[in-house]
C-alpha cells in the first residue's frame, strides 16, 4: 500500500485489500478492422461496452535470473529483488510474479533459448525473496516455475499462486498446488514453446489453443486442483508466430468463455517488435516496446482478461484506470453538456 506523509513523500506500507482500486472490465469484444459495433473493438474506437463485475489485476514481473529476455541480471541479489518488488507495489502491482529460471523459447529471436536451471539453484534464487515479499511485506506472490520441487518450496515460503508455463505438464507440480490449496496458472504452449518442430501448425489457432487449455484444466482438476483456483493464459509468443499471437488477442473472449480467469502476459515480447517495427524497418529492443505493451494490455482488458502480467507497472496501472473510467462512463451515458 502507498502511504502519504505530510511532506508529500510517498512511503511504503504492507499492501492490503484495495476495494477502491477495483478496476471494472469493459465488456469482452473482438478486434474487427473497420467495423464499429457494441462490444467490438475497432482501430481508433473504444467500443461502448458494459462494466463487468470482475477486476483487471496487475501482476508485476520480478525475474531473479541472469538471463531473462528483458531484465535478466538486474535483480539477482535478494536486496535488489526486494527493492524492485517494493517499487512495483508502490506503482500499483496486485501480484508479484517471481521467477528463478528464464523460460524464453529457442528460435530466431532468442537463439538456443534458455538454459535449464537445476531445481536447487532455482530454489536458492527465489526462496529468500518470496519469504520477504510474502511474510514481511504481506504481498501476494506468484512463482513462475515448471518444477514441482520449486513450486512446493515457493508455496512453503509464502507464495499462493503457481504460474506454470508448461501448461500442467508435470502431475507432481499439479499435486503440489492441490496440496497447498494454491492457485494455478496454466499457460498454453506446445513442446518447448519454440517455433520449430511443427509447434506453430494450427488450422484455427484460437479454437485449438482453447481446446488444449481445456484439456490441461481437466488434467489439473483430476490431480486435485480446485476448478475455481485455475487460471488460463493464451501463451503469447510461445509456439506461436507474431500473427498467431495477434489472432489470439483478437479472439480472447473465446478463451474467457471457458469459465476460468484469463491472465495475459505479453509485456515487451518479441511479437510486438515483429508487428510494429520502427519506421526505418528495424526491430525495437525490449526496452522500447512500451507502446505496444500498453496496446496489448488494452486489448486484453477489452477482451475480458482478469489480469495482465507486466514489466512497466506504473504505466500499465494508469492505462487500466483510463480503460475502467471510459467503461464506467459508457454505461452511465457520460457527460452530455
Amino acid at each position: 500500500m502507498v502511504g502519504g506523509r505530510a511532506d508529500g513523500v510517498r512511503s511504503f506500507e504492507p499492501p492490503a485489500a484495495r476495494p477502491s482500486e477495483v478496476l471494472p472490465l469493459v465488456s469482452p469484444g473482438v478486434v474487427s478492422p473497420g467495423v464499429v459495433s457494441p462490444g467490438v473493438v475497432s482501430p481508433g474506437v473504444v467500443s461502448p461496452g458494459v462494466v463487468s463485475p470482475g477486476v483487471v489485476s496487475l501482476w508485476g514481473v520480478l525475474n531473479v535470473t541472469p538471463d531473462s529476455f528483458s531484465d535478466g541480471g538486474q535483480f539477482l541479489s535478494p536486496a535488489d529483488a526486494v527493492a524492485r518488488a517494493k517499487a512495483m507495489l508502490l506503482e500499483g502491482a496486485d501480484v508479484l510474479d517471481v521467477g528463478g529460471a528464464s523460460s524464453r523459447p529457442r528460435g530466431l529471436t532468442y537463439g538456443a533459448g534458455a538454459e535449464p536451471v537445476p531445481a536447487a539453484e532455482e530454489r536458492a534464487r527465489i526462496e529468500p525473496v518470496i519469504s520477504v515479499l510474502a511474510r514481511e511485506l504481506g504481498a501476494r506472490v506468484s512463482v513462475d516455475t515448471t518444477q514441482p520441487d520449486v513450486a512446493r518450496a515457493a508455496l512453503g515460503a509464502g507464495a499462493s499462486i503457481v504460474n506454470d508455463v508448461s501448461m500442467g505438464a508435470s502431475e507432481a507440480l499439479l499435486r503440489a498446488v492441490a496440496d497447498h490449496g494454491a492457485e494455478l496458472v496454466l499457460m498454453h504452449t506446445r513442446g518447448d514453446g519454440s517455433h520449430g518442430a511443427g509447434h506453430t501448425q494450427y488450422a484455427d489457432v484460437a479454437l485449438e489453443v482453447r481446446a488444449e487449455l481445456a484439456r490441461a484444466v481437466d488434467r489439473a482438476i483430476a490431480n486435485g486442483v480446485a476448478p475455481e483456483r485455475i487460471w488460463i493464459d493464451p501463451g503469447i509468443g510461445f509456439a506461436k508466430t507474431a500473427e498467431q499471437s495477434a489472432a489470439l488477442l483478437a479472439r480472447l473472449p473465446e478463451l474467457v468463455s471457458l469459465g476460468h480467469r484469463v491472465l495475459v502476459g505479453a509485456s515487451r515480447k518479441a511479437f510486438i517488435a515483429a508487428l510494429a517495427p520502427r519506421p526505418d524497418g528495424t526491430s525495437p529492443p525490449t526496452g522500447d516496446r512500451l507502446g505496444g505493451s500498453l496496446a496489448v494490455l488494452t486489448l486484453a482488458a477489452l477482451g475480458g482478461a482478469s489480469a495482465v502480467r507486466v514489466h512497466d507497472v506504473a504505466a500499465s496501472y494508469q492505462a487500466l484506470r483510463v480503460i475502467a473510467a471510459v467503461g464506467a462512463r459508457s454505461v452511465s451515458g457520460g457527460d452530455r453538456g
